[in-house]
């Protein structure tokens, strides 16, 4: 039978776990980002400036959509753990 102290103590590991991942959530995008870019490495040699533009664009939505993705993680486990 668990105890009110039992709850308490999981609690706290949980409150533990989301400061855990809340300093370090830049660290495992970048790490995410980089082995996920390394498969997609291959050389285009004849872009144009509008691909490049467009390439530039690209990147900036991903990092946009990643931030609000781990903006609304965050925003759940803090919510979740009230």
């Amino acid at each position: 039978m668990k105890t009110l102290e039992d709850k308490d103590d999981f609690a706290s590991l949980l409150d533990d776990c989301i400061k855990l991942l809340d300093d370090n959530i830049n660290v495992l995008n970048d790490i995410e980002y980089s082995l996920e870019s390394e498969k997609e490495d291959f050389v285009i040699t004849d872009l144009t400036r509008n691909d490049l533009v467009n390439m530039a664009h690209e990147v900036a939505d991903s990092s946009r959509i990643k931030r609000a993705e781990s903006q609304f993680v965050k925003r759940f486990f803090e919510q979740n753990s009230d």
